[in-house]
């Protein structure tokens, strides 16, 4: 599938979270990658500023997560005021426990270091303004400082935000809602301290999610029902006025680092992929940035898109694996999206029913700890999962769940499995006696690696299967014991060729 007519086998369009991981996955797996973008310069202001305990583990995989960490104030409690509901992510089963607050232009700087690392070219200044498919190739029509030329190559990928020009190009709808209210937001510092450093107030007339920085400034997210739609800028007297309202006293906001002001918006493109052009992150969904999904969700597409997208490129795999794509990750965002659009609604309304719907409900979720697990679970990315990868019959139930950071003790000591994937490829952890499974398919980096050994601490059911086959994207692709090896290949099989 490596056209060699092309200067490179993917363009990539966007150079935000979103397109730098997906371009770091590719050049991980040596397919040659160039990424435009029509910014002259990283984003400067804060932006989307939480990355969830899954994106961490996504992170980690692939060896940033530390220079994230190093950055960022973490957080591991959200505080609802409403029945003074306390959300603790401290109590998830993984080592990031906590939403990761970090400015997004941070963010893109790490993932950028990452991927220009292994080759990406970034260019900025550049705008895609034109794509059609012909065959083999994708031909991209480039525009910078008045100079117009085109250039090919085997595959295009949207990562160009809601307003996607490869969205457009493909033909693909973007279907949904915009809210009937608006929301401002003011990275300031307060006069008036906060008790939480995550706190999300909801009154009568909208609400606030107010966020610490951990370096003296706030993240202050508001929205209020009754305030119209205006173009002009968000002052700081219109942030004061704003939050005491909210918050039914002087909250003294100074020094305000950016501010901005945006309609809210939900929407779903009707396809991921047409041919050989493809859409990630925002080009393929937006929703309301209540609970801080979006950028996110965005990593986590291009992580599921990465290295299926390159081994289709280096012939280890049909093209067909890019429509798994779409089918897993289209129904993830579309949960997204309705959950956030129930929130939003539910909790910006003052109608008595709806008042008192959220209080119940947020009262439930956080004290009663099997709804608490569940809620925390979801929000933070670590209970997602593909129902689509366990389709076979007699499919163990942990197909399609992520796999934990499990630590496997064998010849040489104990192993992290997020460490072992930052090769890229397959991993396949086996204990017990016996010859070696998969024996047809090759070792090594960017295919597959074999843990031999058994898995260590506390792992819950991960400890009973004889073997777990885990893909790329830290995703597990089958369980069972030896004895059924024949499935494990046909699983192995379904996704790569050996």
């Amino acid at each position: 599938m490596n056209d060699k007519t092309a200067a490179y086998d993917v363009i990539v369009a966007g150079a935000g979270p979103t397109g730098l991981m997906l371009a770091g996955e590719l050049a991980l797996a040596g397919v040659r990658c160039r990424v435009v973008e029509r910014r002259e310069d990283r984003t400067r202001e804060s932006r989307a500023l939480g990355l969830h305990g899954r994106t961490m583990e996504v992170l980690n995989m692939r060896g940033v997560a530390d220079e994230v960490l190093a950055r960022a104030n973490p957080i591991p409690r959200v505080r609802v005021s409403l029945g003074h509901s306390l959300f603790d992510m401290g109590e998830l089963a993984t080592d990031y426990g906590q939403l990761t607050i970090i400015p997004q232009g941070e963010t893109e700087e790490v993932l950028e270091k990452r991927a220009t690392a292994l080759g990406v070219v970034v260019d900025r200044g550049v705008s895609l303004t034109d794509c059609r498919q012909d065959g083999g190739l994708v031909h991209c029509t480039l525009e910078q400082d008045g100079r117009t030329w085109q250039e090919s190559a085997s595959y295009l990928v949207g990562c160009d935000g809601s307003r996607s020009r490869v969205r457009e190009a493909m033909g693909a709808d973007f279907t949904g809602a915009t809210y009937p209210y608006t929301i401002i937001v003011a990275d300031v510092k307060l006069g008036t301290p906060l008790d939480d450093q995550l706190l999300i107030r909801v009154g009568r007339a909208g609400l606030v999610v107010a966020t610490d920085f951990g370096n003296g400034w706030y993240r202050m997210g508001v929205i209020d029902r009754e305030k119209p739609w205006s173009d002009d800028p968000v002052t700081l007297a219109e942030v004061d006025q704003t939050l005491a309202k909210l918050f039914g006293r002087d909250m003294r906001p100074s020094e305000p680092l950016w501010t901005s002001r945006f309609h809210i918006q939900e929407r779903q493109a009707s396809f991921y992929r047409q041919g050989r052009m493809l859409i990630a992150g925002d080009a393929a969904h937006v929703h309301s940035p209540l609970g801080g999904q979006g950028l996110n969700l965005g990593i986590q597409d291009a992580m599921n898109l990465g290295w299926k997208l390159a081994a289709v490129i280096n012939g280890r795999a049909a093209d067909d694996i890019l429509d798994t794509y779409a089918l897993e990750r289209r129904r993830v965002s579309q949960g997204v999206i309705k959950v956030t659009d129930i929130a939003t609604r539910m909790m910006t309304s003052d109608k008595l029913p709806a008042r008192v719907a959220r209080k119940a409900v947020m009262t439930v979720a956080s004290r009663i700890p099997r709804t608490h697990k569940v809620a925390v679970g979801h929000l933070s990315g670590i209970a997602t999962r593909y129902p689509s990868m366990s389709s076979a019959v007699g499919a163990s139930p942990l197909v399609g769940t992520r796999v934990p950071d499990l630590r496997i003790a064998g010849h040489g000591g104990p192993r992290h499995l997020h460490e072992v994937l930052r090769h890229g490829g397959f991993v396949l952890i086996e204990r017990g006696d016996g010859d070696p499974l998969l024996p047809s398919v090759p070792e090594g980096e960017g295919v597959l690696l074999r843990l031999r050994g058994r898995i260590v601490a506390d792992s819950g059911p991960w400890s009973e299967p004889e073997a777990v086959l885990v893909r790329p994207d830290g995703y597990c692709a089958w369980a069972g014991p030896r004895r059924r090896a024949q499935e494990l290949a046909l699983a192995h099989r379904r996704w790569i060729q050996d």
